[in-house]
C-alpha cells in the first residue's frame, strides 16, 4: 500500500491527515510522548480475529517494572530485561519463570550515562554468542553524544566498566530504534531509527535509518567503531525495533510507519526499503514489504519472535501480539503486502507490548514452545510467560 512522496497534492492530503492522525495520538497517549510509542484505541479494527487455538498467557514471570524495554537470555537461562528509563538492567533467574508469586526482579546492574528523553534511554540487549566464555552483554543506550553500543562483563558483582563498540549513532526524541541481535553468522545487527530526520534513511553516509552489521570481535577491528553508513546492511527504513530470523536463516524485521503502512521485511543484503520516498508493499526500485497493516492502530510492532516458520509480533499502540505464517523460500513476494493466516491475540488485555522473545525453558522441559512478553505500562509494566498451542 505504497504511496510515493513527490506528488505536492498527496503530500499536501498526507500531511492533513498525519495532522488529525497525531491529534488523536496525543489524546490517547498516556504514558509516552508523541511518535512510534503513542497509545491507540485497542478496539481499533483488525485484520483478523483471534483464533481460539493461539497463543495464551499462562502467567507471570515479573511484575513491578519500569517500561522495560528488551529482554536477553543467558545461556543458564538467567533472562535480562532492560529499563528504558531508569537505566537499570534487571535479572530473572531460571526458576523464576514458573513463580506462582512474581515479584519485582532484583537489579543487576545500572548502566551509567543513559540520556533518558521521549523514546531514548536503555534500550536492547544482547549476549555474546560466547558468553559462557566472555561473559559480555551488550547493550544499546541513548548517550549525550547520541546512540550507541556498549558491551560489560557481567561478574558475580554485576556489570563491568562501559566498551563502548559502537558510538554516535544519531538520536532524537523519537525513532530510536534499538533492537540488536547476533545474526547466525555471528556479526552483530542493529536497528537503527531516522532520528526525526527522515532524509538521513536515504543518506548513505548516515548510519540512521539503516540496519547496521559489523563484527565488534573481528580481527583487525579496533573498539569503538564510529557509526557510519559504511555499515549499513540494508537502508530505507524509518523506525526498526524488530529484528528475528527463521529456521532457513532469512532474517526478518519489523517497522514503524508513520501514520500508517506499518511494515514486516525480508531483510536481503543491500536492499532498499524505500522510505521516506514510500512505504509499504509496493514502490518501484523498492523493496517492498511481505506484510503491511494499514493501519497503526493495529500494529506500531516494536519486537520479533519467529517459532516454527511462523512471526509474533509484538505491538505497542495496537495492544496485542500478531501472528503471522511466514512464506517459504523464494514465495515471500507472493503475499502482496497481505500475509494468509495472519491473526491478533490479546487485544487490549495487557495493554502496550514492548518486546516478545522464545524463552528456552519450554522447550527444554519438552513442554513445547514458550514466550515471554514484555508489556509497557510505565511503573506497573510486567513480563508475561505465553504458551504456543501445537502449531502455532
Amino acid at each position: 500500500m505504497t504511496r510515493p512522496a513527490s506528488d505536492p497534492t498527496r503530500r499536501a492530503l498526507l500531511a492533513a491527515g498525519a495532522v488529525a492522525a497525531c491529534a488523536l495520538v496525543l489524546a490517547a497517549c498516556t504514558r509516552t510522548g508523541a511518535g512510534d510509542d503513542g497509545a491507540a484505541d485497542p478496539d481499533a479494527a483488525g485484520t483478523a480475529a483471534a483464533p481460539s487455538d493461539g497463543p495464551r498467557v499462562d502467567g507471570t514471570v515479573a511484575e513491578g517494572l519500569d517500561n522495560p524495554w528488551s529482554i536477553a537470555f543467558l545461556p543458564d537461562d538467567t533472562a535480562l530485561v532492560s529499563e528504558r528509563d531508569t537505566g537499570a538492567i534487571r535479572s530473572i533467574a531460571a526458576e523464576a519463570g514458573g513463580a506462582a508469586s512474581p515479584g519485582v526482579p532484583p537489579v543487576l546492574g545500572v548502566v551509567p550515562g543513559v540520556v533518558h528523553g521521549g523514546e531514548g534511554g536503555l534500550l536492547g540487549l544482547v549476549a555474546s554468542p560466547d558468553f559462557t566464555t566472555d561473559r559480555l552483554l551488550y547493550v544499546y543506550f541513548t548517550a549525550d553524544d547520541g546512540n550507541r553500543v556498549s558491551r560489560f562483563e557481567v561478574g558475580p558483582q554485576g556489570l563491568g566498566a562501559e566498551q563502548p563498540v559502537l558510538t554516535r549513532i544519531p538520536s532524537a526524541g523519537n525513532h530510536n530504534g534499538g533492537r540488536i541481535k547476533f545474526g547466525p553468522d555471528g556479526m552483530l545487527y542493529v536497528g537503527t531509527g531516522d532520528a526525526a530526520n527522515r532524509d538521513a534513511s536515504q543518506n548513505p553516509d548516515s548510519p540512521a535509518g539503516k540496519i547496521l552489521r559489523l563484527d565488534p570481535g573481528g580481527e583487525g577491528v579496533a573498539l569503538p567503531v564510529e557509526a557510519s553508513g559504511g555499515l549499513a546492511h540494508t537502508t530505507g527504513h524509518r523506525n526498526v525495533q524488530g529484528l528475528a530470523w527463521d529456521a532457513d536463516g532469512r532474517m526478518w524485521a519489523t517497522e514503524f510507519g508513520p501514520d500508517r503502512d506499518d511494515e514486516l521485511n525480508l531483510v536481503e543484503p543491500g536492499a532498499n526499503y524505500g522510505w521516506p520516498a514510500v512505504t509499504g508493499a509496493e514502490g518501484e526500485g523498492y523493496t517492498p514489504a511481505v506484510h503491511v497493516w494499514p493501519s497503526t492502530a493495529d500494529a506500531s510492532p516494536s519486537a520479533l519472535a519467529i517459532v516454527d516458520g511462523v512471526a509474533y509480533v509484538a505491538c505497542l499502540r495496537g495492544q496485542r501480539l500478531w501472528r503471522l505464517p511466514l512464506p517459504g523460500p523464494g514465495r515471500e513476494a507472493e503475499a502482496g503486502g497481505t500475509l494468509p493466516g495472519a491473526a491478533e491475540f490479546l487485544r487490549g488485555d495487557y495493554g502496550r507490548l514492548r518486546d516478545v522473545v522464545v524463552a528456552p525453558r519450554g522447550a527444554a522441559a519438552g513442554d513445547g514452545p514458550e514466550l515471554w512478553v514484555a508489556t509497557n505500562e510505565g511503573g506497573a509494566s510486567r513480563i508475561l510467560r505465553v504458551t504456543l498451542a501445537e502449531g502455532g
